[in-house]
């Protein structure tokens, strides 16, 4: 049900198209909150875009550390991000989780956002990490065996894994550089997806 750290050792963007249909699922003391990934994109050595772009600090050493370990950043001085780290270890590469589909722990989620419409919640990376109440505290923890984790797309039988044909692949989007790459991946036809 967790995903293995092998998981993320793979290219990374084969990690960021088989990580759409999985769960990222956070365990706290207030109840859990699980979202099921439904749009992401991957950032990758030499991108322009990337964080580890410009090479190792101190605000990016979990991109450039063991995979399967989250990078989470915080932007725009109001919003934190999640990611994945992928690929090998030392090579600065990462998934970046842009939206979920609520699938459990919703209440909790709709307390956080202030909000009952479903398709608020977690349509957005600042969005989801609110809904989820990922943190910087959350930066550079185990996604296999931490209190945030992901789990594989079977976990919950009310959803199934999509398909090849459902997973569109595109340009990224909310970055001013490297945006002609089409790094950006999502469910097909799916309403919780982020809008430009």
């Amino acid at each position: 049900m967790i995903l293995p750290r092998s998981f993320y050792e793979q290219d990374t963007i084969d990690v960021a198209r088989d990580l759409l249909g999985c769960y990222l699922v956070h365990q706290e003391v207030k109840g859990t909150t699980i979202g099921r990934i439904v749009e992401d994109e991957a950032y990758l050595e030499n991108d322009r875009a990337a964080h580890s772009y410009r090479g190792m600090t101190n605000r990016n050493r979990v991109l450039f550390g063991p995979p399967g370990r989250s990078y989470v950043f915080f932007i725009y001085g109001m919003h934190c991000c999640v990611n994945a780290v992928t690929a090998t270890e030392g090579k600065g590469e990462a998934v970046l989780i842009r939206a979920l589909e609520p699938a459990d722990g919703i209440s909790l989620m709709q307390t956080r956002r202030e909000t009952d419409k479903l398709i608020a919640l977690c349509s957005g990376p600042g969005k989801l990490t609110q809904a989820l109440h990922v943190t910087m505290d959350d930066n550079g923890l185990s996604l296999s065996d931490s209190t945030l984790q992901i789990w594989s797309g079977d976990s919950i039988p009310d959803f199934q894994p999509p398909t090849g044909d459902q997973i569109v692949q595109t340009t990224r989007i909310g970055i001013s550089k490297a945006r002609d790459l089409p790094l950006r991946f999502y469910i097909r036809g799916n309403r919780f997806i982020s809008r430009k």
